[in-house]
């Protein structure tokens, strides 16, 4: 697919600045074979590569459909086992989308902006999970990121000199003791490698 992609572009892949991808929060299998795609083709090319946070996509796309180009989007998505992924996002003008809370992972219930100024729309497959929480904000369940606006946030983090070397740049799991349980499910407690 990489390889038909380059072709029709009518380019090598050496002719290309950087490669990006979304490095989380996102399904463990997902976001490793997105990864070890990315790491194959930056390793072989000498590339380097821009990690994109994969509810930033979801925000600068909510903005887009919605025609919001001044205020905040809360992006969810289901993290499964009771739990969703969610970040506040500051969108200003096209280019600008800056974390106002960082991409989290709780259960719907416990999700709060605190001090920070309301969401003006929710978007993602997660927002069916909040429930009657933050009734009255704009809400479109139906948008998944896509890679139109995963480039867009590559290549305001490129200008900002935010491409790296692939051996520096790692995934963003968000809940990284989820294998660790799912581990210690199987082997029983106490029990050891």
């Amino acid at each position: 697919m990489v390889d038909e992609i380059l072709v029709e572009s009518g380019i090598q892949l050496a002719d290309v600045d950087a490669l990006c991808f979304t490095h989380g929060p996102g399904s463990f299998t997902g976001l490793r074979i997105g990864f070890g795609v990315v790491q194959g083709l930056a390793f072989g090319a000498g590339l380097p590569v821009i990690g994109v946070s994969t509810l930033e996509v979801l925000a600068r796309k909510a903005a887009a459909l919605d025609g919001l180009t001044s205020g905040t989007v809360m992006p969810v998505l289901d993290a499964r086992m009771g739990e969703v992924y969610w970040g506040l996002y500051q969108i200003d003008g096209k280019d600008d989308c800056i974390a106002v809370i960082t991409d989290k992972v709780c259960s719907p219930d416990a999700v709060a902006f605190g001090n920070n100024i309301p969401p003006n729309l929710l978007a993602g497959e997660g927002v069916s999970l909040l429930g009657e929480a933050f009734s009255g904000i704009d809400r479109d369940p139906t948008i998944s990121p896509d890679a139109v606006y995963t480039l867009e946030a590559a290549k305001a983090l490129y200008l900002r000199g935010g491409a790296h070397a692939v051996e520096t740049v790692s995934l963003s799991y968000i809940r990284n003791e989820v294998t660790w349980k799912k581990h210690q499910k199987i082997r029983g407690p106490g029990k050891s490698d």
